[in-house]
């Protein structure tokens, strides 16, 4: 097994490069890579010779991916459960259907499959929200607690409906029972519409504090300007900031709401992550049977971003009643995104969004030894056309397809 020291002529993100990088016609100049036991260290090629260092030749190179919001436990059910109308509460219906087929056996091997493919595309962490429809952890957290990759950190979000925490008691017992759950558990909820309880949101925060873990929140799934999941939690949080890490997936109301932009001032003064699931929100919203879809039904990222808020963007549902597609390829959600969002340039602005680690984790390091490299460097056509890369981890090249070491491109 050859260990690579560090790597030479990497093409990397202008996001993620300082101001003061230097150029070469128009574009970034290439840069050299130093793995080091405490971190990952990046010039510009200076045309110097090193020992035991991965010639990549202007090969494209991304931080290891991120998949922030999956459902290991529903994927690959679209076979036998697809919905029988248009719209998400069709697809919650089809689902409940589903999970009588939900023994060990059967979530185990439809989760391993999707963190295969996510791993194939490059993913280094894969969070995933677990159905939680009753007062004690269901089979699902368990046997995707079990679940284990070297090349992809996993971490659970207990995703319970909002009415499950409307009495304080049975909202600390949930909230103990993922506390004890260790490293890379967190406490999520829906909240919708349907089901809103402004006690019962309370209860939850209150809750998450108690026991110290960050909050995952499925929140303002529709489009209904009514919607008072993101209004309630800003006004709350001017009050009682909330000492962990927030993050708010969907909110696909904002795009609706005449407050939206105060809401979003105080998103980023408290920095609360939001993520935009494009591919199955797309699907999903403003869909009725025989009719066009006139909204886009996606979260006001471009507005998050001039504030600051950290941001990402989601597959979540994967061949399932929710969305009957899906790859757990982030890039093929990057792609969705770039369109649907009309966002800037793919690899050197949007790229961030699939890959930038501290949108997840506030204060993780930006960039370490675990990289993406795309050996056909593309710009023009990236991320279509790019399904060749392998993972660089700790100066190990790994060929992601085969999941087996390899000696680099």
């Amino acid at each position: 097994m050859n260990v690579y020291s560090g790597a030479t002529g990497a093409r990397l993100p202008r996001w993620l490069l300082p101001d003061n990088w230097p150029l070469k016609d128009n574009q970034p100049q290439q840069a050299t890579l130093h793995f080091h036991a405490e971190g990952l260290q990046f010039e510009p090629d200076s045309g110097s010779s090193y020992v035991n260092y991965l010639a990549l030749n202007g090969a494209l190179v991304l931080p290891a991916l991120i998949e922030p919001h999956a459902h290991l436990d529903k994927t690959f059910t679209v076979q036998r459960s697809p919905a029988q109308q248009a719209g998400l509460l069709a697809a919650i219906a089809a689902m409940h259907q589903d999970r009588e087929n939900w023994n060990a056996d059967d979530l185990r091997q439809r989760a391993t499959r999707a963190l295969h493919w996510a791993v194939e595309g490059g993913v280094g962490v894969l969070r995933t929200h677990i159905d939680w429809f009753s007062a004690d952890a269901p089979l699902a957290w368990q046997v995707i607690g079990e679940l284990s990759h070297p090349l992809c950190d996993i971490e659970r979000v207990a995703l319970a409906p909002l009415n499950f925490f409307a009495n304080a008691t049975d909202a600390q017992h949930i909230a103990a029972q993922v506390a004890l759950s260790g490293q890379g558990a967190l406490l999520g909820g829906f909240i919708h519409s349907s089901n809103w309880d402004a006690q019962a949101f309370e209860n939850l925060l209150q809750a998450a504090s108690q026991y110290q873990l960050d909050i995952d929140l499925h929140i303002d799934e529709e489009l209904n300007s009514s919607a008072q999941g993101m209004r309630w939690l800003a006004r709350y949080l001017q009050e009682s900031p909330f000492k962990g890490q927030i993050t708010c997936s969907h909110s696909c109301a904002l795009s609706l709401q005449d407050d939206a932009q105060q809401i979003l001032d105080v998103l980023a003064q408290q920095r609360v992550t939001l993520i935009a699931l494009p591919l199955t929100n797309l699907l999903l919203q403003d869909a009725v049977q025989g009719r066009t879809p006139r909204l886009r039904g996606l979260t006001l990222i471009k507005e998050a971003q001039a504030r600051g808020i950290p941001l990402l963007l989601g597959a979540d549902n994967v061949q399932d009643a929710f969305c009957p597609l899906g790859s757990y390829d982030p890039l093929d959600t990057l792609f969705s995104g770039l369109l649907s969002l009309q966002l800037g340039a793919a690899f050197d602005e949007a790229s961030a969004l699939i890959c930038q680690r501290s949108a997840l984790h506030a204060g993780a390091v930006q960039f370490s030894n675990d990289l993406v490299v795309f050996p056909d460097a593309d710009i023009t056509s990236w991320p279509l056309r790019q399904r060749q890369r392998y993972r660089l981890k700790n100066g190990v090249c790994y060929a992601l397809k085969a999941g087996e070491q390899t000696d680099g491109a």
